[in-house]
């Protein structure tokens, strides 16, 4: 008799154990978890559900800034999805689910994340070279000969001076050697061959009209 008691005493608190775990479950059953940020330039959404009915068919629905659909499709017992845009704009992701088993545990949710890219600046750099050339000028050379032709009636020399100017020509610095001053000794010596000529004939000259007279 104390043993049905007894049995009867644990049945019952069993039964009231079960009741107890058979009415939590419902409130810890359908659970979603959303998730929406922007990093590293690109905007991310990520949609867990779980503990949904295995039985009844599910619904999730989603789309990023009421224009473009990103899932659309039926589930049991859970979902899992990633998305992601471009971030540098702001975006809006729309969650929309529906449960099978009961309406109480469909929902509509709506994800707004801010733009998170920074727009660069482009800087022009603008650089001048400026380039100097130097003209190096010869100056004027001068040279002077002097002939002097002796004759036998005259004691006194003749002399002939010639002063030759070279005409000023603009060199460019090469670095090699020494300059060009243009002057030639062609002038001179011809010079001096025209008046040792004019002597000779000077001389000729005078021995004859001394042997005239």
């Amino acid at each position: 008799m104390q043993f049905a008691r007894v049995g009867a005493l644990v049945g019952a608190a069993v039964a009231a154990v079960a009741a107890t775990v058979f009415a939590a479950v419902p409130a810890s059953a359908h659970t979603p978890k959303l998730e929406a940020s922007c990093k590293d330039g690109t905007t991310t959404l990520s949609v867990k559900l779980t503990a949904y009915s295995q039985n009844k068919t599910n619904h999730i629905k989603v789309t990023l800034d009421d224009a473009q659909e990103l899932e659309n499709k039926d589930f049991k017992a859970g979902f899992e999805g990633k998305y992601s845009a471009s971030g540098d704009v702001k975006r809006v992701f729309v969650v929309e689910v529906t449960a099978g088993d009961n309406a109480q545990y469909s929902f509509k949710e709506t994800k707004t994340v801010e733009a998170c890219v920074v727009p660069t600046t482009t800087t022009t750099t603008t650089t001048t070279t400026t380039v100097e050339t130097t003209t190096e000028e010869t100056e004027p050379t001068t040279t002077t000969t002097t002939v002097e032709v002796t004759t036998s009636e005259s004691s006194a020399p003749a002399t002939s001076t010639t002063t030759t100017t070279a005409a000023v020509v603009p060199v460019a610095d090469t670095g090699d050697g020494l300059a060009n001053t243009g002057a030639s000794i062609a002038i001179p010596l011809v010079i001096g061959v025209i008046l040792l000529g004019g002597g000779a004939a000077l001389l000729i000259v005078l021995r004859r009209r001394a042997a005239n007279n």
